[in-house]
């Protein structure tokens, strides 16, 4: 049952306030450069000056100033500039899973494809345009403006560009992926639950050795830090937004006890919560939380 596992999971994390992660690059094409992996976020990759290669789905795409490309969720992509020494200005925007999820519960079904409708591709440049000039100026209600962007592209796309998944697309994504896929969606949806290594593993049909390598080679994470991740995002943004305890963020996002959601930011902060407030003043950002 070998198999090759070249395509790494990638968790994303939505910055404060915003349904999910946008991020404006200006830099050397050799610093563009990502490996193939993939996410089960929708992404937009939006070139202003330069060119950018971008691979999804084993087709090669050429974006040069003023174009884009919808990578669709669970897409395998990468990315690298076409001239190693010539800087490339992009935005890449990531929209959260649980975002899309809370008004399409079935988008996983669909792709977008914006060549579908030339008057939606535009209005989404224009958007984007938006969301540049936001990012830029950093003015007053930044995130509420870049908010309505996104979300009026999102509207654009499922109005307008929605093209549902065939059988034959399904056949050509990587069987290698599936279980991973089926248990990344299995801790989302119960990670306040108390979850074992063989109740997942039998979920997804694997005895648990083997679903504990698989599962830290295609998502460069063991089963439990994936799981404390999910957690401690949770638990964090409900410290911030309800100034609730730590203990019962802990308790009400699936940690066994407080002493474990200490362990979970230690981990990623290399101290504890009151800690990293003392020294900063302030609740750690969402957006923080780093790959382990």
């Amino acid at each position: 049952m070998a198999k090759n596992y070249r395509y790494k999971y990638e968790i994303v994390s939505a910055d404060d306030n915003l349904p999910g992660k946008v991020t404006l690059f200006d830099k050397p094409g050799q610093e563009c450069f990502t490996n193939k992996h993939w996410h089960k976020n929708i992404e937009i990759d939006y070139v202003l000056k330069g060119d950018l290669w971008v691979m999804s789905n084993n087709e090669d795409f050429t974006l040069s100033d003023g174009e884009y490309i919808v990578v669709n969720n669970d897409d395998i992509h990468q990315t690298c500039g076409k001239d190693p020494a010539e800087n490339v200005k992009y935005l890449v925007v990531l929209y959260s899973y649980n975002f899309i999820k809370a008004y399409f519960d079935d988008f996983e079904s669909f792709s977008f494809d914006i060549e579908k409708d030339p008057t939606a591709k535009a209005e989404i440049k224009r958007q984007l345009d938006l969301i540049v000039d936001c990012v830029e100026e950093q003015g007053d209600f930044t995130d509420l403006k870049i908010t309505s962007a996104m979300t009026q592209i999102l509207i654009e796309l499922c109005t307008k560009c929605l093209v549902e998944r065939t059988k034959t697309h399904t056949e050509i994504e990587h069987e290698e992926l599936e279980y991973a896929k089926k248990a990344i969606d299995y801790i989302k949806l119960n990670f306040r639950e108390r979850i074992t290594l063989g109740e997942i593993a039998s979920h997804v049909g694997l005895t648990p050795t083997y679903f504990s390598r698989y599962f830290k080679q295609n998502t460069r994470k063991t089963f439990k830090q994936y799981l404390n991740l999910v957690r401690l995002e949770h638990a964090l943004r409900d410290i911030q937004t309800s100034g609730i305890s730590e203990t019962r963020a802990a308790v009400e996002n699936g940690f066994p006890s407080v002493k474990a959601f200490i362990a979970a930011f230690k981990s990623v902060y290399n101290c504890t919560l009151s800690e990293y407030v003392r020294q900063y003043h302030d609740i750690p950002s969402i957006s923080e939380i780093r790959r382990i």
